[in-house]
């Protein structure tokens, strides 16, 4: 039987990376002892984002536990509040359509200065639609598919350099997760260079292929 090709999988809105084949360094060891304040937080009550991100600075690293009462996107919101309009780069494995747009308001009201996101190739097959309207709101450059689970998020501006860390995919879910939220510039750049260069390397040759030949080409290459 002979099927037609989805366009949102053709090579002008579609990339997939393979992260096992990237050059980047993927351990940072970090041999600083911290000179910043450490604040651990068990926020499973009624507690919001903005009380979590209380007293965060540039010598401040936030260790949290939640219930789910706020969600990835409540703690990216409180961020920005804090440290001021910024680029970001987000890692998730899956999103809800609400907190996609969320983030396009972002972008309108000049909050959001530029956005990239790395997801899951099952993402393209979950919510096809929702991977297009990434592309829309945010342009055909703004996603890469890949086989992740990694939940990061990446935000900076001239003064701040905020890597958000978290079980949390962006998308409500009143379950127990944990983040961590700190300004941490080599960590940031850790993790800036492994975005950097999947974004520069992503094999577009698989962006018309049918999700077993994605998912066969991932497993061969690990």
């Amino acid at each position: 039987m002979k099927t037609h090709q989805n366009p949102l999988f053709s090579d002008e809105t579609q990339a997939h990376a393979d992260l096992t084949t990237l050059e980047s360094p993927t351990l940072l060891v970090d041999k600083r002892r911290p000179t910043g304040k450490r604040l651990l937080r068990d926020l499973r009550r009624q507690q919001t984002a903005a009380q979590a991100m209380a007293d965060f600075g540039h010598e401040t690293r936030i260790h949290g536990l939640t219930k789910g009462q706020f969600s990835l996107l409540d703690l990216i919101t409180s961020t920005i509040d804090t440290i001021g309009p910024s680029h970001m780069q987000i890692s998730t494995w899956t999103a809800a359509k609400t907190d996609v747009r969320t983030c396009c308001e972002w972008m309108k009201a000049g909050q959001i200065l530029s956005s990239r996101w790395l997801v899951d190739l099952t993402f393209q097959r979950r919510t096809p639609e929702l991977a297009h309207t990434i592309r829309e709101l945010f342009g055909a450059e703004s996603i890469r598919v890949a086989q992740n689970h990694c939940k990061l998020v990446l935000l900076h501006n001239d003064d701040w350099r905020v890597v958000i860390q978290t079980s949390m995919n962006l998308n409500f879910n009143p379950r127990f997760e944990n983040f961590t939220v700190a300004h941490d510039p080599d960590l940031h750049a850790f993790y800036g260079g492994i975005f950097d260069e999947v974004w520069q390397r992503q094999p577009r040759d698989l962006a018309s292929a049918n999700p077993h030949t994605i998912t066969k080409f991932f497993i061969s290459e690990m």
